[in-house]
């Protein structure tokens, strides 16, 4: 499941880079991505959230990351609270605006991640969430 995590991190992030390029370049084509977008956020998105919450905030804060986890913990609700918007919206402007912001709000999410809560961990943590998440 690990691996599984740190391989949606960099799809999320690759697809976060691109989305906030092409926001950044055309409005329509980034309204256009609204429907990939959301099937991503309620597909392996909101899986990765989800496993985070159940599996793995507990097992973090055990290790003294609290504060971390809490941050993390708002950036998935941030995130959520994007995509409900972007169901709802029907203008373009507003669409592009919302796809470069849940896109930077991704990123931001999972570069959090890899820069403050992973490095904390040393290989015993390691070896024991991979033991304790294998099931």
């Amino acid at each position: 499941m690990l691996a599984n995590l740190f391989g949606e991190e960099d799809a999320a992030r690759h697809m976060a880079r691109q989305l906030m390029a092409t926001a950044n370049r055309s409005r329509e084509a980034a309204a256009k991505e609204k429907d990939s977008l959301l099937k991503f956020l309620h597909g392996a998105m909101e899986r990765h959230m989800e496993y985070e919450e159940r599996c793995l905030f507990t097992r973090l804060t055990d290790r003294g990351l609290a504060p971390e986890v809490k941050v993390a913990t708002k950036h998935h609700e941030a995130i959520r609270e994007k995509r409900t918007e972007l169901e709802a919206a029907t203008e373009v402007d507003v669409i592009a605006q919302i796809v470069f912001d849940v896109a930077r709000l991704m990123l931001h999410h999972t570069n959090f991640e890899g820069d403050y809560i992973y490095p904390e961990l040393d290989a015993e943590d390691w070896r024991e969430l991979m033991e304790e998440t294998i099931h």
